[in-house]
Formats: structure tokens, C-alpha cells, sequence
């Protein structure tokens, strides 16, 4: 049931968004944004700075074009039809209640929609939310009045009506028979100025988001690691298409600080605060994310940078990598789904962890402690048999599994670990198998132990071969891979990988390529068979409904699916990261 109210409302929800006009709001341009009117201490920040451009750009990117594709009218009309009346009746209680159609509801975001968690005047802290909705103040005031008025019912909320600097402010007081169990749940209320309507659960950060309307006072825009993160990822001023920050160790902090978390769980929390330097955590500052509009080569990318004071310590050596070697190796084909390669500093990591180990523990206590494991049988040291023996290289791929009888084989996956010394390796390997009792096989002069993890679906073979690792889900990959034959071109030399490589810096730490086209293949294909509900038991009512057979072929789908790439580089303050999808 659940499942079918879901797949109800998704396609109730693309139909709508995909019917939406997109309208000109040239007022937007010259508004102050949230992030300059915001506190500076924002430790959470989702934003959609312009949601007329965010339509602009899904009407107009690939996945816009597929929906408007007279191919899918068929198979739109068949959902359409298969919820007609659930829709209908749903839609029209959604009216009743609120007096405003759902299409009606989904227009009044015009601007900015954005939503952040802040420090506050006088040690508080809070949510706040920014929803900018052009001319419709007239509805927006309406479902506000209606909103108030349900709320004053409730035995536990006392509304007041406040000013501050000449705003009206709707407040609601939470009452309880002794203090609040956090300060975050004491109060909330709104304002709306200038075609903008804030929602706070602190009315100090509505008052202070009032003291700053015009965004000339400090602000979250003037936080030294906001403005760095956001001069790295946006290509100009104002180019976001959305926009996310988060500063884990700072919220965690005002957390503990405001007595935001409880009586109970602040004293835990306090200590726990208190070991984050030992550990090197506070040197974590930020993570912040931008997506864009492509231009050129790509129709959209994303950018993201992981904020941390440099060199790392403690725990945050162990989060290190070096520069890889990029291009796929020749047992890396081109029928493969997707591509990752990354170099972990293993060793770096190792010590890091050791270090804080022993400095609880006492100088020598994980060398001790690894020793001791090491005379229980297997007789495997992590240390020497294991950790020294990785090179830290890692390659991760995915490929088509085998779809017996038609059906949804789902995907296979190989991950390659590099290692120094094949021999030794295998020895280590051959010890665990004979200790678990792993199933053996011999293919192309490696030995390949196998076995059935519960729930896979698919048997895991893990073998050692030319200096690597192999452990892979799905037999035929890993076969594959091991035959190496020349008559399968390799990744490397296809045109699709080379059109996203070409965009890889030389001293990049990290790629990945995906084919997003051939990841959702098998299962289009299977779900436009007519077969699906086989191989989902408990979906047989969303399969009844709709003829799935009313789908395009995949090719008119594919040709709107174009491939993505990813890397990332070290940074001054950090790791830069990129993605970018391509255009067709």
C-alpha cells in the first residue's frame, strides 16, 4: 500500500512540475539572499536561490526534454489514467482545506526558497526558513490565517501577536508545566516583508534576520569559510542553482553550548566536545556544495569543497590521498557501467589511527594488542599481512549482471585493490579460505575463492592477480576482467570515456566516469517487458494498473541520458571536488 501511494504521488508531482509555467521574475536578480541576512554563525544551509531559474533549467536540461518527448504521451496517459480518481479526490480535498488548487500551491515559490540552522543573539540558536512568493501575498496570507487559526485550538500553544522595527510578527509559545526539554522547542512563529515569508522556531533570529533585512550588517555571506567554499564552486556571483553548507563540528558545538540537545544528553555530549581537538576534528571547518547550469561541453555540474585546516592530524590523517594514476587499466573494458580510481595514504592512515590508539592506551598498546591477534588462528598480522601489503590504490567498476530467463539481473560490481606482493598476498587469502571453508576454483592461473553472502543475490569471488586484488560480485565480471582479452576494447580507449576524461586534471586524487544510460537499461527493459512484477513481489497492484508495455523503446530514452564524470583535487584548505554531466 505504501509503495503504491508513493508511486502515486512521484507521478502525480512530475506531472504537475512538467505542466508548471516558468515565469519571469526579473525582481529576483536585485533581491538580498538569505546568506546575507542570516547570522554569521550558520552551521546549515540549503538553499535554492532562484527557484524560477531552477524551473528555467529542468524544463530546458535533458530530463525536461524526455518528459515533453511525444514518445512517453502513451505511457503518461497510462499513469494518468491508472490514478485518475485517486488524484482527483485527492487534489480536491487538498482545495477544500487550504482554498487554493495543488498547481496554484506550487507557483507561490517565485524566488529564493532556502533554509538554514543559525546562532542567534544571547547564546540561541535556531531554524529559519526563506520563501519568497512574488504577487501571490494575497494567497500566501490566507493559508498563514488559516494556519494560525487551527493552531490557536491547540491546548498547548498560546499565539501572540508581536512588532519589532515596525514588522508584525505571529508568535506561538509552547507551553509546558515546567521548563521546555530544549530550548528549540519553546516557541515558533513568521513575518512577511517585502514578498517574503521567514519561518523561525527562536524569534530572536526573526529579529535578528529583521535588523539585517538589507544584508549591509555582518552576515553569513561575511563567514570567512562560506565565502571561501562559495568562491571555489560558483563559476560567478549569483550562479547557484542550489547550495548547500554544512559545518558539523561547529552545529554540534552550539549544540552542546545552547543546551539545545537536553539536560541529559548535554553532559555526554559536553564530554565528548571535549576529546574533538585530541582527535583533530575541529580542524574540519566546512563542507559546502554548488550546482549550475552547464556551459560548453557539460549541461550541468556541481561543485563541492571539503573545508579543513592544513597539514591534517589525528583522525583527519587517516581521510588523506594521493595523486592516482587515472586512466582505467586494459582489464577495464568499455562495456563497464562506471569507473571510480583513488589512492589512499594507507599507511598515513594507519599511524593516525595508531597514534590516538596509544595515546589512550598507553605507547606500544595496538603493536601489542595486533600481536596478540595474530597467534589466533588464522595467524594473519593486520599490520604486516595486510595494511603493509595494500598500496592504497582502489578502482571500483560496475558492469551488467546476467539476466537469466529475461529477468532483472542487476548489476555486478569489482572492486581492485592494489598490492605489493602478489605472492604474500595469495598466501594471506589462502589462509582465510581455508579457515572459512571458502569454495576454490582455478581460472587463468589464479585461484578464485568463492561463496554466497546472504541477501547478494549473486555469488562473491575474491582472488589475487598481477599485483591487485579482486573481490566481485557477480562471476562473470571477475572472469572477465581475468581473461583480459584484446578482442574487447578497453574503457580507456572508448569515445564516451575519453569526451569525460579529457576534463580530469593531470594531478587529480580521484576520477569516476558513469554511463548512466547502460545502468538503467536491464531495468527498463525488463519493466517495459511486461515481466516486472515477477521480480518485485508485493508491487503487483502498481503492475496491474499500468501497462508498462506503452514505454518507448530504450533507445528513445538513452539518447537523453548522457555521461557523467567526477574528480577531485587537493585544495589549499582542503579536497576540491567537481562533477559535471556532459552534453549529448
Amino acid at each position: 500500500m505504501l509503495r503504491a501511494q508513493l508511486t502515486q504521488l512521484l507521478a502525480a508531482s512530475a506531472m504537475i512540475v512538467a505542466s508548471l509555467p516558468v515565469q519571469a521574475q526579473t525582481a529576483v536578480a536585485s533581491k538580498v539572499i538569505s546568506d546575507q541576512i542570516l547570522p554569521k554563525d550558520t552551521f546549515l544551509y540549503v538553499s535554492f536561490p532562484n527557484v524560477t531559474q531552477f524551473k528555467t533549467f529542468v524544463t530546458q536540461s535533458s530530463l525536461g526534454k524526455l518528459w515533453q518527448d511525444p514518445a512517453l504521451d502513451a505511457f503518461k496517459s497510462e499513469v494518468q489514467t491508472a490514478f485518475e480518481n485517486e488524484l482527483d479526490e485527492g487534489f480536491a480535498k487538498f482545495q477544500e482545506n487550504l482554498g487554493v488548487s495543488v498547481e496554484e500551491f506550487l507557483q507561490i515559490p517565485t524566488g529564493e526558497v532556502s533554509f538554514a540552522f543559525s546562532g542567534g543573539p544571547g547564546n540561541t540558536m535556531g531554524a529559519v526558513i526563506f520563501l519568497d512568493f512574488g504577487d501571490s501575498e494575497a494567497v500566501v496570507q490566507d493559508l498563514l490565517d488559516k494556519a494560525a487559526g487551527e493552531l490557536s485550538k491547540a491546548p498547548k500553544l498560546a499565539l501572540e501577536d508581536e512588532s519589532f522595527d515596525g514588522t508584525e510578527l505571529t508568535m506561538f509559545r509552547i507551553q509546558y508545566p515546567g521548563q521546555p526539554p530544549t530550548p528549540l522547542a519553546k516557541e515558533f512563529g513568521w513575518f512577511i516583508k517585502d514578498q517574503r515569508l521567514v519561518i523561525s522556531n527562536r524569534i530572536e533570529l526573526l529579529q535578528s534576520a529583521l535588523t539585517n533585512w538589507e544584508g549591509e550588517g555582518e552576515s553569513f555571506k561575511s563567514n570567512e569559510t562560506y565565502s571561501y567554499i562559495m568562491g571555489r564552486c560558483q563559476s560567478a556571483e549569483r550562479s547557484a542553482l542550489t547550495t548547500v553548507y554544512f559545518d558539523p563540528i561547529g552545529l554540534f558545538t552550539k549544540l552542546v553550548q545552547t543546551g539545545s540537545l537536553g539536560q541529559q544528553a548535554s553532559m555526554g555530549a559536553g564530554m565528548a566536545l571535549g576529546f574533538l581537538p585530541t582527535l583533530g576534528l575541529t580542524q574540519l571547518k566546512a563542507m559546502g556544495a554548488v550546482s549550475e547550469a552547464g556551459s560548453g561541453d557539460f549541461e550541468a555540474v556541481s561543485r563541492s569543497l571539503i573545508y579543513a585546516d592544513q597539514p591534517p592530524t589525528g583522525l583527519m590523517r587517516a581521510m588523506q590521498l594521493d595523486q592516482i594514476e587515472q586512466a582505467p587499466p586494459s582489464w577495464v573494458k568499455e562495456d563497464v557501467h562506471a569507473y571510480a580510481a583513488m589512492k589512499w595514504k594507507i599507511g598515513e592512515a594507519y599511524e593516525a589511527v595508531e597514534s590516538i590508539v596509544d595515546m589512550f592506551s598507553g605507547a606500544g598498546a595496538t603493536a601489542d594488542q595486533l600481536d596478540r591477534l595474530a597467534e589466533r588462528p588464522p595467524g594473519i598480522h593486520l599490520k604486516h599481512d595486510i595494511i603493509d601489503q595494500l598500496t592504497g590504490e582502489l578502482r571500483f567498476i560496475t558492469a551488467a549482471g546476467s539476466a537469466e530467463g529475461g529477468g532483472y539481473g542487476g548489476d555486478q560490481i569489482l572492486i581492485a585493490l592494489g598490492v605489493r606482493d602478489s605472492q604474500s598476498a595469495g598466501d594471506v587469502l589462502a589462509k582465510v579460505a581455508e579457515q572459512t571453508g571458502l569454495e576454490t576454483r582455478e581460472f587463468r592461473g589464479a585461484t578464485v575463492y568463492e561463496f554466497n553472502a546472504p541477501g547478494a543475490g549473486q555469488a562473491i569471488g575474491v582472488t589475487i592477480s598481477d599485483g591487485r586484488m579482486l573481490i566481485c560480485i557477480g562471476s562473470t565480471l571477475l572472469d572477465q576482467v581475468l581473461r583480459n582479452d584484446s578482442d574487447m576494447k578497453p574503457l580507456a580507449e572508448s569515445e564516451e570515456y575519453q569526451r569525460v576524461a579529457q576534463h580530469f586534471p593531470a594531478d587529480a586524487l580521484s576520477v569516476q566516469f558513469t554511463r548512466p544510460a547502460e545502468q538503467y537499461r536491464s531495468m527498463y527493459e525488463m519493466v517495459r517487458s511486461g515481466t516486472a512484477a515477477e521480480q518485485f513481489p508485493g508491487s503487483q497492484e502498481i503492475f496491474e494498473k499500468i501497462d508498462f508495455t506503452t514505454l518507448p523503446p530504450f533507445e528513445t530514452i538513452s539518447k537523453y541520458i548522457h555521461p557523467t564524470g567526477g574528480y577531485s583535487v587537493k585544495d589549499d584548505n582542503g579536497v576540491f571536488m567537481e562533477a559535471f554531466q556532459l552534453k549529448n
